[in-house]
């Protein structure tokens, strides 16, 4: 059958299976990145298409397709310093990170990464006009350093809340608890051999 000039087609009738099926989640085509001027490694899943850029201190992974934003900072501190105080820096130097007033919290906890560091997870729902926020906090203090990684994500739309518990899944699980922070000595040359 043809279709003349300024017809249209008939629609095809949908299926209540094909409109149960969720969007895609973003759960594939992993890689690691290198980012020297966190320093850290991260594995994100759709490797390729987040963009990183500096934004002041902090170095910024946008992932536009999810309207996904990870902020990444490791800097030094005091010898003794605990995760309250690199919270406290972290939120001088960008008071917009996500989780400041507890609300809508849906699960806080410890976690082992990086390693070397004593880090506090705290991940947080929250509505928003047309749509749900979702975030994922990590706040670690090490020997001498402090560690920052903020996860955010958007979605609007009547299955909003699923999309965003999925992405924080798969960033908590994949990314945040799998980060690697380069130890401090590593990153500095041996001092040269005297014979």
């Amino acid at each position: 059958m043809i279709w003349g000039c300024g017809s249209t087609p008939p629609q095809r009738p949908t299926t209540p299976a094909a409109e149960a099926q969720p969007a895609p989640v973003f759960d594939r085509d992993w890689g690691e990145r290198e980012l020297s001027r966190v320093p850290a490694v991260v594995r994100l899943p759709e490797a390729s298409a987040w963009h990183a850029s500096a934004s002041g201190s902090f170095t910024l992974l946008e992932h536009r397709a999810t309207e996904s934003r990870l902020a990444l900072r490791v800097w030094l501190a005091p010898r003794l310093v605990r995760p309250e105080g690199c919270e406290a820096d972290a939120r001088l130097v960008r008071p917009s990170l996500p989780g400041g007033d507890a609300g809508g919290v849906v699960e806080a906890r410890r976690i082992d990464a990086p390693a070397g560091f004593d880090v506090r997870l705290v991940v947080g729902v929250e509505p928003r006009p047309g749509g749900v926020h979702g975030y994922a906090l990590a706040i670690g203090a090490g020997t001498s350093r402090c560690y920052v990684a903020a996860y955010e994500t958007e979605s609007s739309g009547e299955r909003a809340a699923e999309r965003v518990a999925e992405r924080l899944a798969v960033v908590v699980s994949g990314v945040l608890e799998t980060l690697r922070v380069p130890n401090a000595e590593g990153r500095v040359p041996p001092p040269p051999r005297v014979e």
